[in-house]
């Protein structure tokens, strides 16, 4: 699914390609959805359990081998082409274009490319979704150099490049989940992943009764890559200090509810608060698949709101704005889930809802919040969407028609 307006997207991508490079003809062009965290997020450093989605707003790279090492992109945050050599991929202060160098740079130093190329990159993913937006764009170029050199990559590959890469740029808030969504995500259908065994479940859902809205308050989170690394801090002293009464946990996915309440009074307060949430995010994670497999959405709901709860109260990540809103969003009827977006560089939240209570809902909430803030709430109402998509030359052709 390419989502409203998408057709237009591809086009309107395509005829700036033409006007900036010229003919088309020999390049590729892939589509890459967002992805966003259900259940399970801030237990990937510690080999959680996920339950994701990918939705219908998406990254749109179309690229065209050059004969010489030279590398042309024409990217969303700016109005003049970004111009570098094969040979000379250091960083830019544009987190976007540094990561995108970043893979180049991956990419050459394994002798995997001979040539540059000539690329135009837009989007239609909000902000606020932050690392899925990320894992997006990655995975929308890593897919499409692939095709475009023919190269011996195949999708594991593929997420390994792209871990290695954001592990050096945005360090270790990265969530190799969303990478695994992204790449893998099929029509209609929720994504199990468990980041242990590095396997995945694709989970049918009735995509016609459930929509997703985002909240997005447009407000900026100061440096919210510090409070995330923090927290990933204090779970590795919550790791060290339980591992002294128990030989062989390695990580938080080592540790089960009931020994951890046996053990609270051997770890700080905060840092038994941080484990906790884990813990629990992880339990609720298993106990989400059951529910999905028998369609109780609503109690798949309720677990996503309690998610929020915790994260708010024991992992302290929480904001004002983002408890109001997910408060809200429980007493609006056909609202099934509401919850903060993590790693987010925007305050938002993401809603299930049943499709035909949306209107109603988008309007309720957004009365709501701007009586409460004075301010403006933009919402976006999305459909669940396949992972990374190439667009063939017939297709091109429809879309043109």
């Amino acid at each position: 699914m390419i989502g409203t307006g998408g057709n237009q997207d591809i086009v309107r991508t395509v005829e700036l390609f033409h006007n900036v490079f010229g003919n088309s003809s020999g390049s590729v062009l892939h589509l890459s959805p967002a992805s966003l965290i259900l259940l399970g997020d801030h237990t990937h450093y510690n080999e959680g359990i996920l339950i994701s989605a990918c939705v219908d707003r998406h990254w749109i790279f179309i690229m065209k081998k050059r004969k010489d090492k030279e590398i042309n992109i024409l990217t969303p945050d700016s109005n003049e082409i970004v111009n570098f050599s094969l040979l000379n991929t250091d960083g830019d202060n544009k987190e976007q274009r540094k990561l995108l160098k970043g893979l180049i740079g991956l990419l050459n130093g394994e002798n995997r490319l001979v040539n540059g190329f000539d690329c135009v990159v837009s989007t239609t993913v909000p902000e606020c979704m932050g690392l899925g937006s990320y894992a997006a764009y990655q995975v929308g170029f890593m897919n499409a150099i692939k095709k475009l050199y023919s190269l011996d990559l195949d999708e594991r590959g593929i997420l390994d490049i792209i871990r290695r890469n954001e592990l050096k740029i945005i360090g270790r808030i990265s969530n190799a989940g969303h990478h695994h969504t992204a790449q893998f995500a099929r029509e209609k259908k929720l994504l199990y992943i468990d980041l242990k065994t590095m396997e995945h479940k694709t989970i049918p859902v009735d995509d016609e009764y459930l929509s997703l809205v985002i909240c997005d308050t447009g407000r900026e989170i100061s440096d919210p890559v510090k409070v995330c690394n923090e927290r990933i801090d204090e779970c590795e002293i919550g790791v060290k200090g339980l591992r002294l009464y128990i030989w062989g946990i390695k990580t938080l996915r080592d540790v089960g509810k009931d020994f951890l309440l046996k053990h609270y009074h051997m770890l700080p307060k905060r840092i038994f608060s941080r484990v906790l949430y884990n813990v629990k995010e992880r339990a609720r994670a298993e106990e989400a698949l059951k529910l999905l497999k028998k369609k109780s959405y609503a109690e798949f709901g309720a677990l996503i709101f309690e998610s929020h709860k915790n994260l708010s109260e024991d992992y302290e990540i929480s904001s004002d704005q983002c408890d109001f809103l997910v408060g809200q969003a429980g007493v609006i009827e056909g609202v099934l889930a509401a919850k903060m977006i993590s790693c987010s560089p925007i305050l938002s939240t993401f809603n299930l809802v049943v499709t035909g209570e949306v209107a109603k809902f988008t309007s309720r909430i957004q009365k709501a919040y701007e009586k409460r803030y004075n301010s403006r709430l933009k919402t976006h109402v999305l459909k669940l969407s396949g992972g990374v998509k190439k667009i063939s030359a017939k297709e091109l052709e429809f879309h043109f028609q």
